[in-house]
């Protein structure tokens, strides 16, 4: 038995349990490390990029907070410009309303009498054919308008009418005869028109200011 130990490669077992041990160390060693030294570069970069995405929120917030102050006081402006244009256009109203009444109290002071070069005076006779007045509602677009007096509509034409009363056909030269107008109903029919032209202009230069403001 003894002589059976004493054969044994001692020497060699020795030598490879010593290269055992060395290799298992080695593992251990650098496993241990490897993995710290991973865990360190994992956690260095991961602390990298909460910082660039904890500075890329806090940049991306200040630019949100910046745009919407700017889109508030944009808006804030755009009421203001709004009430300012509302207040000016409803002042205009009044005014054309004002000077509309105090053309039409005017109307005849004009249209009653006119004076001579020698300085007198006679009663104006100035007769508007049925044709004219028909001429001048189909001009306004009230070609098949009903007769009114005196208003921002069709010109009056008192009695008469633009056509036949009994509806049938006229006599020759029936739109050469009195239509009852007057240059009184003529001129009050034209302040009236003028207004509502001056209102619609006023209506759309408002408009196109607003446009044009929206796309500042």
């Amino acid at each position: 038995m003894w002589n059976l130990v004493k054969r044994l490669p001692w020497r060699g077992m020795v030598l490879a349990l010593v290269l055992v041990t060395a290799l298992y160390g080695l593992n251990r060693w650098g496993y241990h490390d490897g993995s710290e030294d991973a865990k360190r570069d994992g956690d260095a970069a991961l602390s990298r990029l909460q910082s660039a995405f904890d500075t890329y929120k806090t940049e991306q917030a200040t630019l949100e907070n910046a745009a919407l102050k700017a889109w508030a006081q944009r808006y804030q402006e755009q009421v203001a410009t709004g009430h300012q244009a509302e207040a000016g256009y409803l002042e205009q109203i009044a005014r054309l309303e004002s000077r509309n009444q105090q053309l039409q109290r005017q109307v005849n002071d004009v249209t009653q009498r006119w004076i001579d070069e020698k300085g007198k005076s006679h009663p104006i006779e100035c007769v508007f054919t049925r044709g004219f007045v028909r001429q001048y509602n189909a001009a306004l677009g009230y070609d098949d308008a009903s007769v009114d007096t005196g208003h921002s509509g069709p010109v009056a034409a008192t009695g008469t009418g633009t056509g036949a009363a009994s509806g049938q056909p006229d006599a020759a030269g029936a739109w050469l005869r009195d239509s009852g107008v007057t240059q009184r109903d003529v001129l009050a029919n034209i302040i009236d028109n003028a207004k509502q032209c001056r209102i619609w202009r006023s209506q759309i230069n408002r408009l196109l200011d607003e446009r044009e403001g929206l796309q500042k």
